[in-house]
């Protein structure tokens, strides 16, 4: 084999190693997010229906996520270390190092949110109580699809979904502004509802963020196919 051949195969190596290492910190991020969506619809349902075994099954579930991020880091900083990513390979390794800090995020909603409905079996809550959560089930469900499709953007690196995805999240935002009217007129109704407009105002937040979350990734996948930082360009011009 001549000297051309022989660094020619080595590369190959080389680049089919990164293509490996990087498919495994892909993998670890995509269940990871698969993980975290589930925790939020577990999380949404448990203080819906004031469900206090769904919350605590959230809150000791949320150690796989722990699992899987510490992994998902191992993953990142072995790509750096040994590949030294540049240009597009390394603002995709970029955009999978800030989804796992997302989805992190987004773990710790489904706890907090957890958190508050487990909280709620010391007050004991009536049904008619309950209604009053019944917004944080409702902003659960668009935060969780938009959760989905800017993963799925990442595994596909599918731009024009990411850009969807980003236009998205401002009907959360609409959305989480209704839910708060809508508690404001329990609250008038009847001042001892109180507790109840607090907690759900606290449920509805978190599903708020966990939709920013979500576009958060959709952005940050947008800079690593186009290399354009979309804080400071018209996301539907990329379209």
């Amino acid at each position: 084999m001549s000297q051309d051949e022989a660094t020619k195969t080595a590369d190959r190596h080389i680049l089919s190693r990164f293509d490996g290492d990087l498919g495994y910190f892909r993998g670890l991020v995509l269940e990871m997010g698969r993980r975290v969506q589930d925790q939020v619809v577990l999380a949404s349902d448990a203080l819906s229906a004031c469900d206090v075994a769904k919350a605590r099954k959230v809150i000791h579930d949320h150690r796989v996520i722990r699992d899987l991020d510490i992994d998902a880091l191992t993953a990142n900083a072995r790509l750096f270390a040994i590949h030294q990513p540049v240009a597009r390979d390394l603002r995709f390794v970029l955009t999978l190092s800030r989804a796992v800090y997302d989805l992190e995020r987004i773990g710790d909603e489904a706890v907090r949110v957890a958190d508050i409905a487990e909280g709620l079996y010391e007050y004991q809550p009536t049904l008619r109580d309950c209604v009053l959560f019944e917004d944080v089930r409702r902003l659960a469900g668009p935060a969780v699809q938009l959760l989905q499709r800017s993963l799925k953007s990442v595994a596909d690196e599918n731009v024009n979904l990411a850009v969807q995805v980003a236009l998205d999240g401002r009907d959360i935002e609409e959305m989480f502004k209704g839910s708060i009217r809508r508690l404001a007129t329990y609250l008038m109704e009847d001042p001892r509802n109180i507790r109840w407009v607090m907690d759900a105002t606290l449920g509805i937040k978190a599903m708020e963020r966990i939709g920013d979350h979500a576009c958060s990734i959709a952005r940050n996948l947008i800079y690593s196919v186009t290399g354009k930082d979309v804080r400071h360009v018209n996301v539907a011009s990329l379209g």
